[in-house]
This record gives C-alpha cells, sequence and structure tokens, in this order.
C-alpha cells in the first residue's frame, strides 16, 4: 500500500512462487451479495490480517464460470486403495519373469503449480493437472541355477540393490537429486545427460515429494541404511520334491508415475521394500 493524491493505494506485488504455507498467499474466498444481485459472486480476503489479495481477488462482485475443457478430460480418483495395496500383487508367474505385471492402488491428480517443467506458459498450455498413479510390482533382484556349483538345497541370496530409483521422461532417463538441496520449495531431479550432453530437469514441490515419502514409509518402506541402498542376506531352502533348476528372489516395488493430461511420462519414482520378498524354486 502506498499514498497518493491524499489516499492510500493498493499496488499488486509481482507474482512469486507458490508457498503453500505462506499466510499471504492464503485467501477466503466468501460469497458476496447485494440488493441487485444474488448468489454467484464473490470476494475475497487474505487469511494474514495486514495482507491484501490481488486486485481480480479483492474487488467485489467477481463470478466463477464453468467450462468444460476439450483437450483432456478428469476421470475419478480416490486416492489410495488401502485394502487392494495390502493385497499385495499375484506372484503366479514363471521364473523367466524379471518385472511382473503391475497393479494400480493409487490414483490422484496433481495441479500444474505443484510440478516444475519447462516454461510456464508452455506447461499451462500442455497440462493444467497432472495425473499420479501408485502402482505396484514384483522386481526379480537375485536369481541362481543349480549346477555343480551349488550342491543341495540351499541357496544363499546375498545381494544389494537400490531403495529408491527416479526416472524422468519417455526415454526413462534415470535421475538424481538431493532432498537436502530444495529451491523455493522445489525438488529438482536431474536425468544424466545423453550422448549430445542434454540434461532433463523435472520439479515437484515439497508437499508432493514428502507426500509420497510418506505414503511409502506408512507401507513399510525403510529408506536404505547408506546411499539409498538395500540388501538382502539370507538363507532359502527348497522343500519340495525331486530336484530345482533356478531359483529367483524377488522384492515388491512401488511406483509412483506422474504423466501429463495428454498420457506422455514425466517422472516415474520407484520404492523398493526389502520387508516384502518373494521367492521361486523352479
Amino acid at each position: 500500500m502506498v499514498s497518493c493524491c491524499l489516499c492510500n493505494c493498493l499496488i499488486d506485488v509481482n507474482p512469486r512462487p507458490l508457498d503453500p504455507y505462506d499466510v499471504y498467499q492464503q485467501f477466503e474466498i466468501i460469497p458476496y451479495e447485494t440488493f441487485f444481485k444474488g448468489d454467484g459472486s464473490f470476494y475475497a480476503k487474505t487469511i494474514a490480517e495486514d495482507g491484501y489479495p490481488p486486485n481480480f481477488l479483492r474487488r467485489k462482485g467477481w463470478e466463477i464460470y464453468i467450462k468444460t475443457p476439450t483437450n483432456y478430460e478428469l476421470h475419478e480418483a480416490k486416492g489410495i486403495d488401502d485394502a487392494l495395496r495390502s493385497r499385495l500383487p499375484e506372484f503366479s508367474f514363471p521364473h523367466s519373469t524379471k518385472t511382473s505385471n503391475s497393479v494400480v492402488v493409487g490414483k490422484w491428480y496433481c495441479p500444474f503449480m505443484f510440478i516444475k517443467e519447462g516454461r510456464l506458459t508452455d506447461q499451462v498450455k500442455t497440462s493444467i493437472f497432472y495425473e499420479m498413479a501408485l502402482e505396484q510390482k514384483w522386481e526379480r533382484v537375485f536369481e541362481q541355477k543349480h549346477d555343480h556349483t551349488n550342491k543341495g538345497n540351499v541357496v544363499h541370496v546375498k545381494v544389494a540393490f537400490p531403495s529408491e530409483v527416479v526416472f524422468i521422461g519417455e526415454g526413462w532417463r534415470e535421475a538424481v537429486w538431493d532432498e537436502g538441496n530444495m529451491v523455493n520449495g522445489v525438488l529438482q531431479f536431474i536425468s544424466r545427460g545423453d550422448n549430445n550432453g542434454n540434461e532433463e530437469i523435472v520439479g515437484l514441490n515439497r508437499e508432493v515429494f514428502e507426500r509420497m515419502r510418506w505414503e511409502e514409509e506408512r507401507f513399510g518402506w525403510g529408506g536404505g541404511r547408506e546411499k539409498r541402498i538395500e540388501s538382502i542376506n539370507r538363507k532359502e531352502k527348497f522343500e519340495g520334491i525331486g530336484g530345482w533348476k533356478r531359483f529367483g528372489c524377488y522384492v515388491l516395488v512401488e511406483r509412483f508415475v506422474l504423466k501429463r493430461m495428454d498420457g506422455n511420462l514425466v517422472l516415474a519414482y520407484d520404492f523398493y521394500h526389502a520387508r516384502h520378498i518373494r521367492t521361486i524354486f523352479d
């Protein structure tokens, strides 16, 4: 607020990045009714006592209109299906299977302001909302053949694997990140450069990243002890009839899949659950 011509004038500040914890960016929308106008008009005030909404929100009598988009369609998204998630995917497939079919156990929509990729003007044109799904699958992390080097019916499983992995884009390029280095509340995932040295960057707001971590931790994900690495060191015994030829050890992987509304992949975030292990003797 500034003084001009013997009165106080409000001048809007320049737009700033979204900060859900900034009370000056939090507004209460209030119905505005007059003798000539009924329902359907509004105005806004800030949660902060000394704050002011931007002009287009603070002026009294603005209206909301609904328009059906032509370039995308929103479907039902109920979040996590806890019952389905707890059942885990079926473990009935041949030993030759590296990764089982995925089962979707959760679905959400993320508004564009929580996802950072490319230029904002292009992002708004491409995807006002992003589709987020949580999938489960079994992935083989260890296998062994029964030959002259391993006699008997006991297999010693000793293997290390990542506790979390992130991929970016349709090329599924692996990304690196540092959760201790957020800028303006955004965590950047940076893909490794291609043959031309090009990198791809996707940013997630702190709230999205922390919600994914929280969902995984409440389902038992441990996070890995050091450098995002999990390990298995155990013995498995064959108790069937006859002999066995091949052995496989599988771990449960939960994957958050973030896509634009056109269906193109933006980011995939894998969490390996070392407490959910299954084995196959064939």
